[in-house]
């Protein structure tokens, strides 16, 4: 085990910039001070790598900790504002925890945290850096585009999204795909029950702006 001496948050940043950090700094990142996040500009994108750590860590008892990726965009924010005349719910493209990433396989997770208590924490960290560059970092890279991350949101069907989705293709210059989007939602919305009402009054409000039949 590596600085087993350290208080658990402490342990994990340190581990983090040594096995993590060199990689990602190489590639534009920088850490931040207040919080383990690393981040990276990309045109109108802001990628973030965030490292969550267990609130009942303690000790050497329990170390553990996962990490979210997330691609968020203030432009996107902006022009909101400006075409709709109020901001969106939040600035976020997209977000993944590490676990649900069907791709990202690890022998080094304890009930979906890695878990520094267990297992041997050179390999662990190893592994992560290798999950973080080798999946991760594709993903963020494919959302940081706006057609990319409408697609990426279409082809997961996440419709309730679908005000998101639209406006992304519409900022891509995909004017067809956004339309074809709203349609796709709106058949979903019809076909199921309990869908709130706001998801409809998304719809409308992108029909009215931009004078869809």
């Amino acid at each position: 085990m590596k600085y087993a001496e350290l208080k658990p948050g402490d342990r994990i940043r340190k581990l983090v910039e040594e096995f993590v950090q060199p990689e990602l700094t190489s590639l534009g990142f920088k850490l931040l001070k207040s919080e383990l996040t690393f981040k990276r500009k990309i045109g109108d994108f802001t990628q973030e790598i965030y490292f969550a750590k267990n609130q009942r860590n303690f000790g050497n008892t329990i170390v553990c900790f996962w990490t979210i990726l997330s691609v968020k965009s203030n432009y996107y924010v902006k022009w909101h504002e400006k075409k709709y005349g109020f901001k969106p719910m939040n600035e976020f493209v997209e977000s993944w925890y590490d676990n649900h990433i069907k791709t990202w396989n690890t022998d080094f997770w304890n009930a979906g945290h890695y878990d520094l208590t267990e297992f041997d924490n050179i390999k662990l960290m190893n592994d992560l850096t290798k999950n973080i560059l080798t999946i991760g970092l594709p993903i963020l890279d494919k959302v940081s585009d706006w057609e990319g991350a409408a697609d990426s949101l279409m082809e997961r069907q996440r419709f309730g999204f679908i005000s998101k989705i639209f406006d992304f293709y519409i900022l891509a210059g995909k004017e067809e795909k956004a339309i074809e989007s709203l349609k796709t939602a709106e058949d979903y919305f019809n076909s199921v029950e309990d869908v709130p009402s706001e998801r409809f009054e998304e719809i409308k409000l992108k029909k009215t702006t931009y004078n869809i039949v």
